[in-house]
């Protein structure tokens, strides 16, 4: 889920993270086996709150960062219009190569509106609500939260990731180097490495090289 609120150079923050079966997944899900604690959950939400605003700036002309002590040019976040638009959003990025090649091809999730204003989440099968006011602005149609939700959608519905433990991060910056670039995606791990957020690699193993 994320609410809507206004790795450092040098870190090696870095866990192996390998695709499960999908027997054992779906053992996993038979047998009742208890998750650990989401502990880093907040972490994750601070750095991509400050990485969101970096992205906001852009959008507002600002494009000219200062990231991990270097100056870099971010893309501005771009603001979708519609609950179809965004809808046709998360299918591209899924369809892009560098997705495709890290974790296949997957379905893309339905996207519905939820009451409130202020969080979206990722619902199984393969769901993510967002809110969509009336009025005022509608923030769950953000690439920033998309991209959150979507890295969601692929970790749950491929057993790779669950909550926000490391393997998650490491999706949502596949996701956002292949949207939106090498530079944005830098930027979001400098703020998660001084958030303190560990983030794993996603590394594919024979029982999904097929796939």
């Amino acid at each position: 889920m994320r609410v809507a609120l206004s790795t450092g150079p040098g870190q090696d923050r870095t866990a192996t993270v390998r695709w499960p079966s999908v027997e054992r997944v779906r053992s996993q899900a038979a047998e009742g086996v208890a998750r650990p604690r989401d502990a880093q959950r907040s972490r994750v939400y601070r750095a991509e709150d400050a990485w969101a605003a970096r992205l906001d700036a852009a959008r507002l002309g600002a494009v000219l960062a200062t990231v991990g002590g270097s100056r870099v040019v971010l893309p501005g976040e771009r603001r979708l219009g519609s609950l179809d638009a965004a809808q046709g959003y998360v299918a591209r990025v899924l369809a892009l190569p560098a997705v495709v090649d890290a974790v296949g091809v997957l379905e893309p999730p339905a996207l519905r509106t939820r009451r409130g204003a202020r969080a979206a989440h990722w619902e199984a099968p393969g769901t993510i609500a967002l809110p969509v006011p009336v009025h005022g602005e509608p923030w769950g149609l953000r690439e920033t939260v998309l991209l959150h939700e979507l890295a969601h959608h692929v970790g749950e519905t491929t057993g790779l990731a669950h909550g926000h433990r490391p393997a998650f991060p490491a999706l949502v910056l596949l996701l956002v180097g292949a949207a939106l670039g090498e530079t944005a995606a830098f930027a979001l791990r400098v703020d998660y490495g001084q958030a303190g957020v560990q983030v794993g690699r996603v590394e594919r193993t024979t029982d999904r090289a097929g796939t």
